[in-house]
This record gives C-alpha cells, structure tokens and sequence, in this order.
C-alpha cells in the first residue's frame, strides 16, 4: 500500500496556534478568479504576514505522475505577496477582527482495488478562521490538479466544502474510492 501525506506540518500546525487571539488585519488576493484566487492568498495578522499557496507538484496521484496541488501556508513579506498573473493588482479585504478559533480540514482519501486498499493519502483541504465576532473566513484547495483556493465568508462555511463523494464517485471497477474528513480546531 502506498502512503502520501501533504497535510500541513508540525510547525505549520504551531504557527496556526500561534495565530489564535490574535487580529487578523486583512488578507489580499487577485481580484481576476473573485470569489477563488489562483495559487496565492496573503494574510496579514498582528503575528506577521503568511503566504496561504496551493502550488503544483509533479507527484504520484493513485498510480500516474500528475500535477499535484499542494496547500501551505509559511510566513512571507509584503514582497512576496503578489499575484502569479502578471500585471493583476491584488486586492485587500479588510477584516480587523482577533482570531478565536482556526479549523483544519484534512482529508483521508483511500483507493481500494478489488477490496485491497493500495493507497492511503491525507491532505489538507483547507482552513476556516473563526473570528471573535463569530464571522468565518475559509480558504479551501479546489480539486487536486488546480492552483485555484476559493475564500468565502459568511457562517457555517464547513458545509460549503466540496462534497467528499466526489471522491468516492470517481472511480470504476475494479477500483472503488472512500474519502473521510477530519476537522482539528485550534483555540
């Protein structure tokens, strides 16, 4: 059975601790994809400035070499925050609010061929920051071969991810897909 694990790391994981009860100022994206932007989110905190990238990488994708969007989040400048299209200003959106809470969407997706499971993958999907106000901010990868993150605000933002039977569906027999999410808050 092959194992792939592109959730975020350990010190990604204390950086997003870090990061509760403090304000996030804004966070900036190119205005072209509105509602999604392509590859690139910047977030501005109290804490410092993060890069949220979902960036390609040629990697195994149950059994072929596939272009792979990988979500990371690392601290970064005003620099470096800058659209991956050339000549799109970003656009900021002010949200000025502390930071009570950050969820962690992961995914477990397995692929079983004739009821044997042959690939065990987990990943991170997105992150939802809860602010005091109780407003939510989402940020989630599209599907596995897109650069596109959609942000969305509003309340109960976990109910609008993807649906994991989108997974699931994919796949014909002899193959057959199951796909989990798991939700790890930090407060």
């Amino acid at each position: 059975m092959k194992n792939i694990d592109i959730r975020f790391d350990a010190t990604t994981m204390e950086t997003l601790q870090e990061l509760i009860g403090k304000k996030l100022v804004k966070y900036k994206c190119d205005p072209f994809f509105s509602p999604s932007a392509f590859g690139i989110v910047g977030l501005y905190t109290e804490q410092g400035i993060f890069a949220l990238t979902n960036d390609i990488r040629v990697m195994d994708h149950f059994g072929s070499d596939e272009d792979v969007a990988v979500l990371e989040l690392n601290a970064s400048t005003e620099r470096e925050i800058h659209s991956w299209i050339d000549n799109i200003t970003m656009v900021e959106t002010p949200v000025g609010t502390s930071v009570k809470e950050i969820r962690v969407i992961n995914e477990n997706q397995r692929l079983y061929r004739g009821g044997e499971q042959i690939y065990d993958v987990w990943l991170t999907r997105g992150i939802i920051f809860v602010m005091n106000d109780r407003l939510e901010i989402a940020f989630e990868k599209q599907v596995w071969f897109s650069e596109m993150i959609s942000v969305s605000k509003g309340y109960h933002l976990y109910q609008q991810f993807s649906p994991v039977n989108e997974f699931s569906e994919n796949w014909e027999y002899p193959f057959t897909g199951e796909c989990e999410r798991q939700v790890i808050t930090l407060s």
